[in-house]
């Protein structure tokens, strides 16, 4: 097995059919929105910001957004560049991103219903190629295609770790071990960083960090974390709620999480 094998394997790319992923992702939509309206800003005013101080990003380029669902970084994309070009395979998706150019009194993005890599549609070229947290990008060919359609750069983000101070309470009391999951992964990282260097490309990481609290009753944490670890007893999880808990009936959520920042030169100026 070749080096790029073994590294595509760790990226595991999903095998399922196109249109059992597209149902898997319209499901998604209404949760994934709420969370970009109601969660933590920082990643996509960050992220942006970082390009510019990059050199990618500025009023002159256009971007390829593959994955962009609902527009958690389309949106900021598009205010500090020309275009944008926003790809997701969900129409669900896509209904919530259109909801967002409308809010934001945006013309240049547009939108297109694709798979990724394409098939037959006809995606064009454009300056950056970008994408964030988007499982469509786990293969060779993913990576080869966002090259090939980049001019000037590739750009994927990528969380490497996520955990607040319940989780962490739950594995000091031993009633979970560490957590795993596509928001708490260094071994996507390190895969997508030798693919492309395999590639023959110089691949850059930067570093992002979040902290940010979120207020809970002691029912919806309970109902929350229930979800996540139903392998934990409800009793054992109300102990370790209980020890954490600030006031009556409130528990603070503090989260922390790290994003990294793969950039790249396509070397097609």
């Amino acid at each position: 097995m070749d080096i790029l094998s073994i590294f595509e394997q760790r990226l595991k790319p999903s095998k399922q059919p196109i249109e059992a992923m597209e149902e898997k992702w319209n499901q998604k939509a209404e949760m994934f929105y709420s969370n970009q309206i109601n969660g933590s800003t920082y990643y996509s005013d960050a992220v942006p910001r970082l390009l510019e101080q990059k050199k990618i990003l500025d009023p002159s380029v256009s971007v390829l957004d593959i994955g962009a669902g609902s527009g958690r970084y389309a949106i900021p994309l598009a205010k500090r560049c020309k275009s944008v070009r926003a790809l997701d395979l969900s129409s669900e998706m896509l209904q919530f991103l259109e909801l967002e150019i409308e809010k934001n009194n945006l013309d240049n993005i547009d939108i297109i219903k694709s798979a990724w890599p394409p098939t037959t549609e006809e995606i064009g070229e454009f300056d950056v190629a970008f994408s964030a947290m988007c499982p469509a990008t786990r293969s060779v060919k993913a990576l080869e295609a966002m090259s090939n359609v980049a001019k000037k750069h590739g750009v994927i983000c990528q969380f490497t770790a996520s955990s607040d101070n319940v989780v962490e309470a739950l594995q000091k009391h031993q009633q979970i071990e560490k957590v795993k999951g596509p928001h708490n992964n260094r071994d996507l990282l390190q895969s997508y960083f030798n693919i492309l260097w395999e590639l023959g490309y110089q691949p850059d990481i930067s570093y992002l960090h979040d902290t940010f609290v979120i207020n809970m009753s002691f029912n919806e944490a309970l109902h929350t974390y229930q979800q996540r670890y139903e392998h934990v007893k409800a009793e054992q999880l109300g102990k370790v709620l209980s020890s954490i808990q600030q006031e009556e009936d409130s528990i603070k959520v503090i989260k922390k999480t790290t994003l990294a920042v793969i950039t790249w030169e396509t070397n097609k100026n």
